[in-house]
């Protein structure tokens, strides 16, 4: 793909023709059955649901770019579909709801079809001989894995289409060098770069097709730059032209696809609890409103956590089961009057402010000051000790409670120093005093020297599945931030300054939602009866079941034949160029009869966007499927088509038609075999046992009839067969969100009347509890001014782990903020 390439694209009537009756015979073979299964498969559950979350403009959140959602919910708006209905389980039935599912399905299924002709195109812009484009393109059709992907509510075809859009546009790209800068020159470079921004916002599946364009691109500027026939002016002209047209251009098809997302999903809804305040508060429905800036004494506060946005500091009538059973501190995801403290003096403090000149006067809260933190409707303290925590159990973290009542004057154990480490660049003032929404602080047990922390982990239900709060040494900040949401105080005069949540712009919300993307998608690593690894994944090892219902089931699983030889290709490719490099050091430099060039230009490109498509798998620790190897087979396969075509120009034509023949055949052979899998068709149970090559593909042949068996009421479409223990597991929607939701629901609503008829119980034990403990809280020993680290918070602040035997003896201070 380089200039030297002297490709120039020239498609005749007749391959038109021959590509016309392809499409023509792929449509059939794309569409067939399109209704069938009238049933919820596999991950429609999720993507049929955001399309109607769209349709209905409720904000949620997804682990992927919203492209192709939104694309489905273009269709689904355009057939009629309201969004109410919830794609709630696998099998649900679309039909009886009124669902207009095949014209949903319609859409991914005409862009897996689209995939014939670019295979076609694609070839040829590379200057693959007529009979080899024809092969590829067929040979796609007939791919089960990409048959079974298309024809279903899910991203991955959207992101195959863009995929093999990129990939034709570049070839035809440089189809056009013999006339850079022309009209056809920039149209193909800018589609490049639209259909890779594309691409891009389907899923990030595409920061691959990124580098993979990337690296290309980077080779070829480094051989322009050995052209003497290309000036430097015209050097930075290709230059500059590049980085608009493969940087600004997907980078802007990004943001603007995230901006018709935002725009659409307007309304509050259930992915709020994922974002932080500032851009929950650009949701209609949303109004966290003003509250006084400034934080004194004696002010009724709620305060939130910075780093999780799963709630704000509370507690209620209720005790922990386990550890010192004081009342229960949590995080709390509903906005309700358990979330108010009352912030005040220590008492030696106290007593200061009411010897004082003025002892009713408002006194600011600095950062380092020590407070007290007394629960507004309980009366209990803010208190922490030598306990472990219920769920967070390692010797570094203590428990975290309410203590006291109405008329205790509470204990050192009470006491927090604040430490104000970020503040709002607007109001310089908020990194020396306390301030709501701008001051970002932690709260440092004075005799503990932990930081209070949370780190989303939930308490069981004795404490109503809230989140947990603890108080922790050597706690990262992040965990330990929080800010002050809501200030309340009848003594700050009307005309004080207020402070809100700023509204985030269109970059701004971008970052966020992508650190949250990442961040989620990060977590996903809890197992799935047919997760995979991606070594695994060239040779096929097990497929994925879709979904099951009596004589029919789904099963993605590709066309063997071409999952193997396209991988033995773009191996041979590998080893190749390692002989050659070797033989070229030694001078010795074969042209593999005239056709290295065009092999390395075309494979090449090939093997190193299959390369780059992947091996990053193997970094990654979250849940992976079969099919996030589709994009890299397709490049496979085309690699696969390339070579054949290579290898063959030099023997007889008859020997080459029998080659391409021969493997043509081979894949219908197949694509009729594993045809029922992929269009959950009837089938008979010998047929099945007889398709199973390898003892790893586990789809279930015991839920058709034998040969000579009458079909049951469930084998026509009734209820499902009875799984044995010993047999495969039945289809199972991934849910990327399980175990995030789990996190950012918000906890059950209590009860509060309950929890109220058990306060006067509650008093008499803390009050019983003061005068007779002698472990947890005896004499919590006072602390003198001179005692007094404002920086110190445990053993070493630098890292979140327990320290070891040699750092034990070490009292690290906190490095100041620079």
């Amino acid at each position: 793909m380089t200039d030297r390439s002297g490709v120039r694209l020239s498609i005749s009537k007749n391959q038109w023709l021959t590509l016309g009756a392809i499409t023509v015979f792929a449509a059939y073979i794309r569409l067939w059955r399109l209704s069938n299964p009238a049933n919820v498969v596999f991950d429609e559950v999720h993507f049929g649901k955001f399309a109607g979350k769209y349709i209905n403009g409720t904000y949620f959140f997804d682990v992927h770019p919203p492209l192709a959602k939104m694309m489905f919910a273009a269709v689904g708006k355009i057939a009629g579909y309201d969004g109410v209905f919830d794609f709630k389980k696998i099998g649900l039935d679309y039909i009886s709801a009124g669902v207009p599912y095949v014209a949903m399905r319609l859409m991914p299924a005409l862009l897996g079809l689209a995939m014939v002709p670019i295979s076609y195109i694609t070839l040829a812009a590379l200057g693959h001989a007529a009979d080899a484009c024809a092969l590829g393109a067929l040979l796609v059709t007939l791919e089960n894995a990409l048959l079974t992907q298309s024809r279903l509510i899910l991203l991955d075809s959207a992101l195959i289409f863009f995929t093999g859009a990129t990939v034709m546009s570049w070839a035809l790209f440089f189809t056009q060098s013999h006339k850079p800068f022309g009209n056809q020159w920039w149209a193909y470079l800018l589609l490049t770069g639209i259909n890779m921004g594309n691409a891009l916002s389907c899923k990030w599946v595409g920061l691959f097709l990124v580098a993979t364009i990337g690296l290309w691109t980077i080779k070829d500027l480094w051989e322009k730059l050995a052209d003497l026939s290309i000036t430097p002016a015209q050097y930075t002209k290709h230059f500059m032209a590049r980085m608009f047209a493969l940087m600004v251009v997907p980078i802007t098809v990004y943001l603007f696809w995230f901006k018709v997302h935002f725009a659409v999903l307007h309304r509050s809804g259930d992915g709020n609890a994922f974002m932080s305040p500032e851009f929950q508060n650009t949701l209609d429905g949303v109004s966290l409103g003003h509250t006084p800036r400034d934080i004194y004494y004696g002010s009724r506060i709620r305060i939130r956590h910075a780093a999780t946005n799963a709630g704000y500091l509370h507690s209620h009538m209720s005790n922990y089961e386990t550890g010192s059973k004081q009342q229960q501190v949590t995080l709390y995801g509903f906005r309700d009057d358990n979330n108010y403290w009352v912030i005040t003096r220590t008492d030696a403090d106290e007593q200061k402010a009411l010897n004082s000149s003025n002892p009713t006067a408002l006194e600011p809260i600095k950062n380092g000051d020590v407070v007290r933190l007394m629960h507004y409707k309980t009366f209990r303290r803010l208190h922490s000790h030598n306990v472990r925590p219920p769920v967070t159990t390692n010797d570094y973290q203590n428990e975290v409670s309410g203590y006291g009542w109405e008329s205790f004057k509470g204990d050192s154990n009470d006491h927090w120093r604040v430490q104000i480490l970020e503040g709002d660049s607007r109001v310089p003032e908020s990194k020396d005093r306390l301030m709501a929404i701008h001051s970002r602080f932690r709260l440092i047990h004075v005799n503990q020297r932990c930081a209070l922390f949370s780190n989303r982990k939930k308490l069981p239900k004795w404490a109503h599945e809230q989140v947990e709060v603890t108080c922790m040494k050597s706690a990262k900040f992040p965990k330990t931030l929080w800010r002050i949401e809501t200030n309340i105080n009848d003594k700050i005069p009307a005309d004080a300054p207020l402070a809100e949540y700023k509204r985030p712009g269109l970059i701004d919300k971008v970052l966020e939602a992508t650190a949250v993307m990442w961040r989620v998608n990060n977590g996903l690593t809890k197992s799935h009866p047919y997760e995979s690894r991606p070594h695994t994944w060239p040779w096929m090892r097990r497929g994925m079941s879709f979904w099951g219902e009596g004589n029919r089931g789904i099963y993605m699983l590709g066309t063997p034949i071409l999952w193997w030889l396209s991988f033995v290709a773009i191996s041979i490719f590998g080893a190749i160029q390692v002989v050659l490099f070797l033989r070229d050091c030694r001078g010795i430099h074969d042209r593999m009869m005239g056709v290295r060039d065009r092999y390395t230009e075309s494979v090449g490109f090939f093997f190193i966007g299959w390369i780059l498509h992947w091996i990053p798998f193997f970094i990654m620790g979250r849940q992976l499927f079969l099919h996030h190897y589709l994009p890299a087979l397709w490049l496979a396969v085309m690699g696969l088509v390339g070579t054949l075509d290579l290898f063959t120009r030099r023997i007889s034509r008859r020997m080459r038609q029998v080659l391409m023949v021969g493997l043509l055949l081979v894949t219908v052979r197949m694509y009729f075999q594993y045809s029922h899998l992929a269009y959950g068709t009837p089938w008979t149970r010998e047929g099945c046992q007889g398709s199973k090559w390898l003892k790893s593909w586990d789809y279930d042949c015991k839920r058709y009839t034998g040969a000579h068996e009458k079909p049951t009421i469930a084998d026509i479409g009734g209820s499902p067969l009875t799984i044995q223990a010993e047999d495969p597991p039945q289809a199972e929607h991934f849910d990327p969100l399980e175990h995030e939701n789990k996190l950012n629901e918000p906890a059950p609503r209590i009860d509060h009347e309950k929890l109220v008829s058990n306060a006067d119980k509650l008093n008499q034990e803390m009050k019983k509890a003061a005068t007779t403990a002698q472990g947890v809280d005896k004499e919590a020993p006072a602390v003198h001014d001179d005692e007094k680290d404002e920086n110190f918070v445990g053993d070493d602040a630098a890292h979140e782990h327990p320290p070891t035997p040699q750092e034990s003896h070490l009292k690290a201070p906190i490095p100041p903020l620079v």
